[in-house]
C-alpha cells in the first residue's frame, strides 16, 4: 500500500472560535495517519518499539490553501516518500469532496533510540532504497531548517504537565504549536487565520520542564520555545486577516 487514505468529517472540537479547522487538528490527523500507514509498511510504532527505537517528528511545512469548517467532508491521503541518512520523509494532501487540494504538507521524521535518545541512521532501519516509497511531492522542497529573527519578545512561560506527555515520554509535538498560538497577541490572534506553517522540533521536553515562549509579530509570526538557552522548537506562521 504505497499511500493511505481516510475520509472524515470536521468535528466541532477540531475548529476554532470562528468555526474554522485548527492547525493543531490537522497535526493530530497527521500523527495518527503516519503511524497507521507505517504499520502497514512494516515500520510503525509497534514494529520498532520492541527494538528500542521510535519515530519522532522533526520538521513540518503545511500550506492551508483553504480552511475547512465544521461538518465539511475531507479526504486525506499520506505517503512515505523515502529517506536520506538522517530523515524519513512523509507527505500529506487533504482534498474537498470535488477532489480539490486544500491542505498540503511535507514532514521530516527521525528515528531515535528510546533509551539513549540518540538519533539513529535512517538507512540502517529502512535501507537505502526502500521499495515502498511513493515518490510524489505534496510540497516540492523538504521542510526547511528555521532561523529565528532578531528582536523576539518573551511572552510567557509554560510548565510541562502530565497531560502534555505522550507515549514517547515527552511533550507531544502538537503542544508546541498550541503554545505558539496561545502566545500571539489577542489583538492579532482573534482576527487571523493560519495560511502556512513551518515548525522545527529541536529538543524534547519532559514532565515539569519550564519552556519560555518568545514571539515576534510581523508579516509572518515567529515563535520559539526555549528551555534555558536550549531551543526546544521554532515556528514560522503565515496568516491572513478575517
Amino acid at each position: 500500500m504505497s499511500t493511505y487514505k481516510e475520509n472524515f468529517t470536521v468535528k466541532t472540537y477540531e475548529t476554532d472560535h470562528t468555526g474554522k479547522y485548527k492547525p493543531t487538528s490537522w497535526m493530530y490527523h497527521m500523527q495518527e495517519m503516519a503511524n497507521i500507514h507505517a504499520l502497514s509498511l512494516g515500520f510503525g510504532y509497534d514494529n520498532l518499539i520492541g527494538e528500542g527505537i521510535a519515530w519522532v517528528l522533526s520538521r513540518i511545512h503545511v500550506k492551508f490553501l483553504k480552511l475547512p469548517t465544521w461538518k465539511d467532508k475531507l479526504t486525506i491521503e499520506t505517503w512515505h516518500k523515502g529517506s536520506d541518512r538522517l530523515f524519513g520523509f512523509r507527505d500529506y494532501q487533504a482534498c474537498d469532496p470535488e477532489g480539490n487540494p486544500i491542505i498540503l504538507t511535507t514532514s521530516s521524521w527521525l528515528i531515535i533510540n528510546t533509551n539513549t535518545r540518540r538519533v539513529q541512521r535512517m538507512d540502517s532501519i529502512l535501507g537505502s532504497d526502500y521499495a515502498g516509497a511513493h515518490l510524489v511531492n505534496a510540497i516540492d522542497e523538504p521542510a526547511e531548517r528555521l532561523v529565528s529573527p532578531q528582536g523576539m519578545e518573551l511572552r510567557g512561560s509554560v510548565k510541562v504537565n502530565i497531560s502534555d506527555i505522550d507515549i514517547n515520554q515527552h511533550a507531544n509535538n502538537i503542544r508546541y504549536m498550541e503554545w505558539s498560538m496561545n502566545h500571539i497577541s489577542t489583538e492579532l490572534s482573534s482576527k487571523m487565520h493560519v495560511t502556512e506553517l513551518w515548525i522545527n522540533f529541536n529538543n524534547e521536553c519532559r514532565l515539569n520542564d519550564v519552556v519560555d515562549i518568545y514571539v515576534k509579530e510581523a508579516d509572518m509570526i515567529f515563535a520559539e520555545g526555549k528551555r534555558g538557552e536550549i531551543s526546544v522548537f521554532q515556528a514560522r506562521i503565515g496568516y491572513s486577516l478575517n
